[in-house]
């Protein structure tokens, strides 16, 4: 029997906020360059793709979920020095502690992607790397 759940708005709006208070207290975003590929999912190992930089979220990481299925980040700390060189690809979204990864996105230029980095896809060793906006959407019919 082929399964076809339905959930009322209301209740993915209340999953939405529950699971972006997962992010609060000490939860980080860490941006990855390709290396060998972009992982299957959040918990696949990385194993070639460098971390860029990583940088922190508020105490109060995602505001409430939007009409739209959307949680978007209020203020996320700069990283000051970049710990690696190389194009922003991908990023991690760690929960509280920065330990356990509970999102993986696609990083963009400004806009338009699940993290959107301020200046520039291109990431020198040591420049500052700053986020315009990150947000996780729960996908709707």
């Amino acid at each position: 029997m082929a399964l076809d759940p339905k959930v009322d708005w209301a209740s993915v709006q209340a999953m939405m906020d529950a699971y972006g208070a997962q992010f609060d207290t000490s939860g980080v975003a860490r941006i990855y360059a390709v290396g060998s590929g972009i992982p299957s999912t959040c918990n696949d190992a990385i194993t070639d793709q460098p971390i860029l930089a990583e940088l922190t979220f508020a105490s109060d990481a995602f505001g409430a979920c939007s009409g739209a299925g959307v949680i978007t980040a209020g203020t996320i700390t700069a990283d000051s020095s970049a710990n690696a060189g190389g194009v922003a690809s991908f990023a991690r979204y760690f929960k509280t502690g920065g330990t356990v990864c509970g999102f993986q996105g696609l990083c963009a230029l400004t806009s338009g992607g699940d993290f959107n980095i301020a200046t520039s896809l291109t990431i020198a060793l040591g420049a500052n790397v700053s986020c315009s906006a990150a947000t996780i959407t729960m996908l709707r019919e």
